[in-house]
């Protein structure tokens, strides 16, 4: 009987085949890629203010009006009919720049938002903004 030698057992090892788990992998990989949906959401572009832009002197020359919970128009405190915001608007613009905000209350008209809105544009706002408050 011949004699096996160290060489002989080391050639014997078994290996194993990692090329199958590979490919199951790759095609794992393949079908995520395939069935990943990339959608682009159809919305509204959106000018987002800077926080840092505006120095406090410059907050005071906007033309600010505020709308209560109860559908009241104030501007500067004082509670103004619709029909003034035109001329206010127009008397508070220094320039194209001057900005027009509107407060106003979570529980007010939203008919009421927008014709101010309206009205400003009208006399010739550019930079209008809203926020609410509740």
């Amino acid at each position: 009987m011949p004699r096996r030698s160290l060489l002989d057992e080391s050639e014997n090892e078994l290996e194993i085949n990692l090329s199958p788990m590979i490919d199951c992998i790759f095609i794992l990989l393949i079908f995520f890629i395939v069935t990943t949906v990339f959608v682009e959401e159809a919305g509204i572009q959106l000018n987002k203010p800077d926080s840092t832009v505006l120095a406090s002197d410059q907050e005071s020359e906007d033309v600010s009006f505020t709308i209560t919970a109860n559908n009241k128009l104030l501007y500067e405190g004082q509670e103004i009919a619709l029909a003034q915001v035109k001329e206010i608007v127009r008397n508070g613009l220094s320039g194209k720049d001057t900005p027009v905000s509107i407060k106003t209350s979570g529980k007010s008209r939203h008919g009421l938002l927008v014709a101010v809105w309206d009205r400003a544009k009208q006399a010739g706002a550019v930079k209008l903004s809203f926020n609410t408050e509740d």
